[in-house]
């Protein structure tokens, strides 16, 4: 229990570092940071307008849509809902991306709301800060939501009646310390607490959040022929696991769309650059690599930006050194504290080229992709095909000379 306790403090004290966590992109872009007033700050820190290509509703991809709002609705590809304002709850969340649409909550209520910033938009996020509290919607086949807190408080979630299948698990003293599953129209969705606790009262929901907490929702995307993939993936997250996601889009003039998720408080990942064939982005963690110890992070990107058909290699590098490729997806989800302690990766049969990576520990770390067409291969020859050469070539010279001889005067 003392181990439990001193986790959850140590997770605790991260709540104190989600400014630095947000001014960590600003430092590495050279941007200067806000002069607002002290409180919970964006998780995203970086100015996305010189991310998101200049054309009307942004990206659109099979790995994510575009966001927009009009008089407290929020549509995008993948998800809808109403949101209000003044006490920033949400209603009607839906995967549109389904016909008929799936309601997968029916109401999400936070509480005492406070906000520090006008609600935002940016491609497939959309973001609203509170004083302690952050929510953020992604506009992705999964249906994600995050919801982090600096302080303890209750979010009550109403399910649609619909719902069957409710089942809990919990681990204090771990993180997530608790997680909680539902099938909706037979889809499967789960909703992971990182220190708090879930009660359950019929289809009502109340997530106890702990200070310095994060509470998310991500499901298996509608009729998805990867069904057993996904499920692993929630699994990895809900295990503690899947650290980190991000999926990047290189954009036509040069630039790069992104939809990234950070599965704990004191973790971060963003890109540094994303190009046809190429992408770098960083890792780290405010918490000693002791503390966190292994971990994956997912990686998504479509086709035309790292290709993986035949014809390509693909090449992964952390620190500037290549790591193996290996098959123990199930090992690599399931189990990361039993692997080596060198990186790994694996490939994921999803849509797109979706990547995880096994990091032993969550030091700041370097992490790159490379998809290239591979060199070709040196001619050789075999030893009796170097002899047939050569017998030919003496033949063809004998019959030249003999041709070329000059009759004698």
């Amino acid at each position: 229990m003392e181990d439990g306790q001193g986790a959850c403090a140590n997770l605790a004290k991260a709540a104190a570092a989600f400014t630095v966590l947000s001014l960590l992109p600003l430092a590495l872009s050279g941007s200067a940071p806000s002069h607002a007033p002290a409180g919970l700050r964006p998780i995203l820190g970086e100015d996305l307008s010189q991310i998101w290509a200049p054309h009307d509703g942004g990206v659109t991809s099979f790995l994510f849509g575009s966001f927009a709002y009009d008089q407290g609705q929020v549509v995008g590809t993948y998800v809808s809902f109403g949101y209000d304002a003044p006490t920033a709850s949400i209603r009607s969340y839906l995967a549109t991306g389904a016909d008929p649409a799936v309601p997968y909550i029916d109401a999400i209520y936070v509480g005492p709301f406070f906000p520090f910033q006008a609600r935002t938009v940016d491609g497939p996020r959309f973001n609203v800060l509170g004083y302690d509290l952050e929510i953020t919607a992604h506009d992705d086949p999964t249906g994600l939501l995050e919801i982090r807190s600096a302080s303890a408080r209750n979010v009550t979630i109403t399910l649609p009646a619909s719902v069957t299948n409710i089942s809990q698990r919990s681990t204090v003293g771990s993180w997530p310390a608790s997680s909680l599953s539902y099938l909706i129209g037979g889809e499967h969705a789960r909703l992971v607490l990182g220190v708090g606790t879930f009660f359950v009262t019929g289809t009502q929901v109340v997530a106890q959040m702990a200070e310095a907490d994060l509470l998310v929702f991500k499901a298996v995307p509608v009729a998805s022929p990867h069904e057993a993939e996904w499920r692993a993936v929630l699994d990895a997250i809900s295990g503690g696991q899947l650290v980190a996601e991000l999926e990047l889009v290189a954009t036509s003039d040069g630039r790069w769309a992104l939809n990234s998720a950070w599965y704990r408080i004191d973790v971060a990942a963003w890109p540094r650059e994303v190009m046809p064939g190429k992408a770098s982005l960083h890792v780290g963690s405010l918490s000693s690599a002791g503390e966190v110890g292994g971990a994956v992070v997912l990686l998504a990107f479509d086709p035309n930006t790292m290709p993986s058909d035949a014809t390509r290699e693909l090449r992964v590098r952390v620190n500037g050194v290549d790591v193996n490729v290996t098959s123990d997806t199930l090992g690599l989800f399931y189990s990361p504290d039993s692997k080596a302690a060198s990186p790994e990766y694996t490939i994921l049969s999803l849509p797109g080229t979706v990547i995880a990576i096994y990091l032993p520990n969550l030091a700041a770390s370097s992490v790159e992709v490379v998809s290239a067409v591979p060199p070709s291969p040196p001619i050789s020859f075999q030893a009796d095909a170097v002899l047939a050469l050569i017998l030919s070539l003496l033949v063809v010279a004998a019959a030249a000379s003999v041709m070329l001889r000059r009759p004698a005067p």
